[in-house]
């Protein structure tokens, strides 16, 4: 709301003159505001100077707004407060006409009913009871739109939540923010970075549309659209530890070792029960060290904080079996699948480690339940190991073809691995082979 300069004030006890309309009663005497306000400090010369102070509060938060049209033309402004009930006495007002030049301002402590009556009959502008009610049914929309978010119900989330943006006027950053996550989860990513930018926009201090479509950016392999984001996110709110562990961990990818240390250590000591610290750890020295008995130690730490971590026990089943704790694997194997609703990732894992031991229907099976997702993790290592078991069952054809998924996905990355794979050295004969492998030279060409 506006404020006014206090100076601009008229601070005596006078009427208003003739020529100056005014809808306000003359300002009460000392006798009729101790009466009405007996918790006022009665001062000897207790009058109009002593409610100054109370202009620009009722400005910037009235509890109504009302628009009333004078007779010389004048169009009025009044902000009210009431200090009791709404819409009974007593209740302070400010009065802003808006015609004149310069505009003018008055207010006015109301102790009779008559005068708020004449005010309030003017045309309602604006009413807090009934803008709160308004926002109380958006927030209402705006957690069943999460509720069905959590449930998978993407669908009727996105209705929800639109109607939650419909209702709530200009729309508010936390509404785009949550149709952005929506948006993202059902694959639609432009749809989703504009409701992120969106929210920025319309609140440029809140540091999570900032982290959500950095991490778009992230998967993304742009890692300087992340590092802008993150970074951004990250000066918001120093302390965050969701925040400082993925800015960590795209330092990590992107072969700054030193500073992602550093800021991991600022995440533990910021939130030291955060597990994802260790997660991030864990997976960092499993896939990119190669060093599993670290990433063992991580995720072994982290899952003692969040023991049903489905991220951190898929990785932790694939460091043991690679470290040859077989039954240790197979241990954390049978709790994954006791899961009702598995994470992209977890059923991206599951092929991997049902190939691994030798249960090819079931890596498959894992396989086409995983590319039923709205959004696969990292497809390309999906398709490659779905490709794998094909060759290793004896279906060339099938695994040629989900191996051009998994190059188109993948590019080079992919391609190494294919080469000195073993299980793929009688489909290196295959023409087939060659015109995939050839396939990422043309990629790059273009």
């Amino acid at each position: 709301m506006a404020t006014i300069d206090m100076n601009d004030l008229n601070s005596t006890e006078d009427l208003p003159s003739e020529e100056q309309e005014s809808f306000l009663p003359a300002f009460p005497c000392r006798k009729a505001i101790l009466h009405a306000l007996p918790e006022m400090i009665p001062t000897p010369d207790l009058g109009k100077k002593d409610f100054i102070s109370w202009v620009d509060s009722t400005l910037e938060n009235p509890d109504e707004i009302w628009e009333n049209q004078g007779l010389l033309d004048n169009r009025f402004f009044h902000y009210v407060s009431y200090l009791e009930t709404r819409g009974t006495v007593p209740a302070f007002a400010v009065e802003i006409c808006t015609v004149e030049d310069p505009e003018t301002t008055e207010f006015c402590l109301l102790l009779k009913q008559s005068d708020l009556n004449e005010i309030r009959n003017g045309k309602n502008v604006y009413c807090m009871a009934k803008e709160w009610e308004r926002e109380k049914f958006v927030r209402e929309m705006n957690d069943r739109a999460l509720t069905k978010y959590d449930e998978e119900s993407l669908d009727e989330a996105r209705e929800l939540i639109d109607t939650a943006i419909r209702l709530s006027g200009n729309g508010s950053a936390y509404l785009f923010n949550n149709r952005g996550l929506i948006s993202w989860k059902m694959g639609k990513i432009a749809q989703a970075k504009k409701d992120f930018i969106e929210s920025i926009k319309l609140d440029e201090g809140n540091g999570d549309p900032y982290f959500n479509i950095g991490l778009i950016y992230f998967d993304e392999s742009d890692y300087p659209r992340a590092l802008y984001y993150l970074l951004r996110a990250v000066e918001i709110n120093p302390v965050d530890s969701q925040f400082l562990t993925e800015l960590a961990h795209l330092y990590l990818e992107m072969g700054r070792e030193e500073e992602a240390m550093r800021l991991f250590q600022e995440a533990f000591k910021s939130n030291p029960s955060d597990p994802q610290v260790d997660f991030h750890l864990g997976y960092y020295f499993l896939y990119k060290k190669h060093e599993p008995r670290c990433a063992v130690k991580h995720f072994d730490n982290g899952l003692q904080k969040d023991p049903h971590d489905q991220f951190a026990l898929a990785d932790l089943a694939v460091a043991h079996w690679i470290l040859g704790n077989h039954k240790k694997s197979l241990k954390i194997h049978k709790i994954l699948c006791k899961h009702n609703r598995l994470m992209p990732y977890a059923m991206s894992r599951l092929v991997y480690l049902n190939m691994e031991m030798g249960d090819y229907e079931a890596a498959l099976n894992y396989y086409q339940e995983a590319l039923s997702q709205n959004e696969p993790f990292e497809p390309e290592w999906l398709h490659y190991n779905a490709a794998l078991v094909y060759a290793k069952t004896g279906r060339p054809r099938q695994a040629l073809d989900t191996l051009n998924l998994a190059v188109r996905a993948g590019g080079e990355a992919v391609v190494e691995r294919a080469m000195s794979e073993k299980a793929l050295q009688d489909l290196k004969r295959i023409p087939d082979f060659k015109k995939i492998i050839r396939l990422t030279s043309k990629r790059k060409n273009r």
